[in-house]
Formats: structure tokens, C-alpha cells, sequence
């Protein structure tokens, strides 16, 4: 797993990019109505990522980067910056694998970064199911 984190190529980060920015919005400062869940879980499956590797990067990848927000008084609501985004998350991933992984599993500070999205992540995977399902039989 941590050679993963370390060893992103390029082609794995433009695969994953679209995944972080849609997942990022699970920790904006909004309420999200199920069609936004439909949208986000429609790039999720589009993306050709195992429930298992979505998993991984909602919880590795995108939560210890945007989870702050969802805990300041005024955080951002409107959208992350996709560029700020994406090079935080490379460069965690990159340059503090152990230290992202600790946050990321450890109970105590995986509760804070998931509270508000955990229910979120349980309908996306739903969602993530039925399209795919949808396009086998289609």
C-alpha cells in the first residue's frame, strides 16, 4: 500500500483527480441534495476504481487533505481550488505516506475527518453499484 502512496505516476493521478475533486465536495460547507450524490458517484464509477480503491482514496487521499474545512467556523463552501487541491493530496501522499496513513486509520483522527461524510460515503457506494449495474445490462 505505502508504495502506492509514494510511486503515483501521473497516469494514476489523472485517473484520480476527477475522483478527488467530486469527493471533496463531501467536506464543503453545503448541504447536498441526491442529485448531487448521483453525480459524484456517477464519476466514481466512471473512473474504472474497485469500491475498495474508492475507497482508499475518499479516505487517504481527500479526507486528511479537505476534513479541516468542515471543522472552522467559516469554511469553504463554494468549492476547493482544483489545482491547490490536487497538488495538497500528491504531495501528502508523496512526501508524508506515513503520517496520512496514521490519520487516515487511526480512530481518533479518522472520527473527526469522517463524521459529517460517513453517511454520505454509504449512498455513494450504493449509487456506485446501480450504475454499474445499469451499464452491464445496458
Amino acid at each position: 500500500m505505502s508504495l502506492l502512496f509514494s510511486m503515483l505516476d501521473e497516469q494514476q493521478i489523472k485517473k484520480r483527480r476527477p475522483v478527488w475533486v467530486v469527493l471533496s465536495e463531501l467536506w464543503l460547507d453545503t448541504e447536498l441534495a441526491t442529485e448531487d450524490l448521483e453525480r459524484i458517484a456517477r464519476v466514481m464509477a466512471d473512473s474504472g476504481l474497485t469500491i475498495q480503491e474508492l475507497r482508499q482514496v475518499y479516505l487517504v487521499e481527500v479526507a486528511p487533505v479537505v476534513s479541516p474545512n468542515l471543522l472552522t467556523v467559516a469554511g469553504e463552501w463554494a468549492g476547493f481550488d482544483e489545482e491547490w487541491l490536487c497538488s495538497q493530496i500528491v504531495c501528502n501522499l508523496r512526501e508524508r505516506p506515513r503520517r496520512t496513513r496514521f490519520w487516515s486509520w487511526f480512530p481518533l483522527t479518522r472520527g473527526p475527518m469522517l463524521y459529517a461524510t460517513e453517511r454520505h460515503w454509504t449512498s455513494l457506494v450504493e449509487f456506485v453499484h446501480r450504475l454499474r449495474d445499469d451499464d452491464r445490462a445496458a
